[in-house]
């Protein structure tokens, strides 16, 4: 616990001193502080602009932004293993009794656990939506795609700068609840190899459509397990 700890407070001075990191870890903030200032002050503005009236899609709203948290916290992560790789950290790691392994799942579930409080703190702090229990599943799904970000960009990419022009490409990723809110076809269905598809699908239907939530979470769960393991698997080869 002492080891983890101590890698902790090293986490903490790293992010401090390297204002990308920061960025990455104050970037939701300032989405979440800014969409409570446009949609609280300048509501009556948009209504006077679109043809329909935004309140009616603050669950839409909610469902991007949901994926920005677990998103940028992976994306950070993964450029913080690749450094460690850059520096032969991970080599050292491998004799110490903490082992790579252990090293690498305290890795992913730190920012797990804080893009779920960044997520939660997003949705209360907003107000656009009711944080209820029933939408405590998707959130817990969306901090999912946050060891997924990380490993994929770890084994991917050779570098911290390879991994940091693969992290702005995958944002294309974050795009899915704009394509299936807007357009209405059963081939949508195909962007469920993507693990954002589940996570807009199932918080968006959370409100209304409790049933339907369940099974996208329960699939969800499922596809993001898959990619978890996968990508854990191929890493843990490219770094022997």
């Amino acid at each position: 616990m002492k080891t983890f700890i101590t890698f902790l407070i090293g986490d903490i001075k790293n992010i401090t001193r390297d204002s990308m990191l920061l960025g990455s870890m104050l970037a939701p903030i300032a989405l979440a502080l800014f969409i409570k200032l446009s949609t609280s002050h300048f509501s009556e503005f948009f209504n006077g602009i679109f043809p329909f009236s935004i309140e009616h899609h603050y669950i839409f709203i909610m469902s991007f932004v949901i994926l920005l948290s677990p998103f940028m916290l992976g994306i950070m992560a993964g450029l913080m293993i690749l450094e460690e790789m850059d520096n032969n950290v991970l080599s050292y790691i491998a004799v110490t009794p903490v082992s790579k392994s252990g090293y690498l799942l305290y890795r992913l579930i730190v920012p797990m656990l804080i893009s779920t409080i960044l997520t939660i703190f997003i949705i209360i702090y907003t107000g656009l939506v009711d944080f209820t229990i029933r939408i405590l599943p998707v959130v817990l799904m969306a901090a999912m795609i946050t060891p997924i970000m990380a490993l994929f960009l770890a084994k991917v990419a050779n570098n911290k700068v390879e991994g940091l022009a693969i992290g702005k490409a995958m944002g294309v990723i974050l795009i899915v609840p704009v394509l299936t809110y807007i357009v209405e076809s059963k081939w949508l269905l195909l962007l469920g190899v993507l693990p954002t598809f589940w996570v807009s699908e199932a918080f968006m239907k959370s409100y209304g459509m409790a049933f339907y939530s369940n099974i996208y979470i329960l699939i969800g769960f499922c596809v993001q397990v898959i990619y978890v393991y996968i990508l854990f698997k191929m890493f843990n080869r490219k770094s022997t």
